[in-house]
């Protein structure tokens, strides 16, 4: 087969242009630090960077709600430890209500301490988060207790958050399980004002404080179970973000260039095109055409 001069020419600037192509896309990633930017780059590598992308999204959704679900319990037992707080100070009051010795005079000032306990367990049991009731099951918008302290919420409700796949957490405890479960403590209270103003001594320490006891038993049992939840859910929260941190790693190891292995690629492929170039000014003689024009 005869060789002739535009074939040479044809041929090295087929293998120009392919060298050209070559070096920009090495240049393309290397200032975008990626290596797949459309399917056909990469197609094994770009299904595998998509499924990571979606467990990533994924994840970050888990932590978003773990971290929701956290602050609803925290919130919670940040009131429920008040509500403690306060009954025991109505169980040393009875105590001291209960003593045959004390004057009534004195009893009539425990039962005023008494009555503005009572309303200060009123705004704990109305406590909200971020506009929202907690102790009113799904009536989150509506106070769960009026000011007789008569329950308005719902008496069974579970707000949950989904927190894993196919895994949900309840973050809720409704105000009938906390502050009517054993015993109506707005009514007990009621109860020991009234025996405090009528000094029956007997009520107080035969009745009321066992009462009052069993009320603050059950408020240590609820906040347990939400001490317990808020257990769980950190660490759930800390897989979820060690698994955050490998999937992004990998995806980085599956996407992304590695800058020392590029930068030497680049500079051999450049090489290349210098001796293409090189090559071709020897290809690409003068004609007598070129002479005589």
């Amino acid at each position: 087969m005869r060789i002739t001069n535009s074939m040479l020419i044809n041929n090295f600037r087929r293998n120009l242009n392919v060298n050209l192509a070559e070096m920009e896309r090495l240049q393309d990633q290397m200032s975008s630090g990626k290596k797949i930017k459309k399917p056909s780059d990469d197609p094994v590598n770009l299904v595998s960077a998509l499924r990571l992308r979606t467990t990533i999204t994924e994840t970050e959704k888990y932590v978003a709600n773990v971290n929701a679900a956290l602050s609803w319990l925290e919130t919670t037992d940040v009131a429920l430890g008040q509500a403690g707080d306060l009954l025991q100070r109505v169980r040393e009051l009875v105590v001291q209500g209960a003593n045959d010795a004390l004057p009534q005079a004195s009893r009539q000032a425990i039962a005023a301490e008494v009555r503005q306990i009572k309303e200060q367990l009123l705004q704990v049991a109305n406590t909200s988060h971020d506009g929202r009731y907690i102790f009113g099951g799904f009536k989150t918008l509506t106070q769960p207790f009026n000011a007789a302290g008569n329950y308005l919420g719902d008496a069974v409700a579970d707000i949950q958050y989904e927190i894993s796949p196919g895994i949900k957490m309840t973050v809720n405890v409704t105000g009938d399980d906390v502050f009517k479960n054993p015993v109506d403590v707005f009514q007990l209270i009621d109860d020991i004002i009234n025996d405090l103003n009528t000094g029956n001594t007997a009520n107080l320490s035969g009745v009321r404080l066992g009462a009052v006891d069993r009320v603050i038993d059950n408020i240590l049992r609820v906040r347990a179970d939400v001490g317990a939840r808020v257990n769980r859910l950190e660490l759930t929260r800390n897989r979820l973000e060690e698994t955050r941190i490998n999937v992004s790693d990998l995806l980085s190891r599956t996407e992304d260039v590695d800058m020392a292995e590029i930068i030497t690629r680049l500079q051999m492929q450049e090489n290349v095109y210098r001796a293409a170039l090189a090559a071709g000014a020897r290809i690409i003689q003068p004609t007598l055409a070129d002479f005589l024009r």
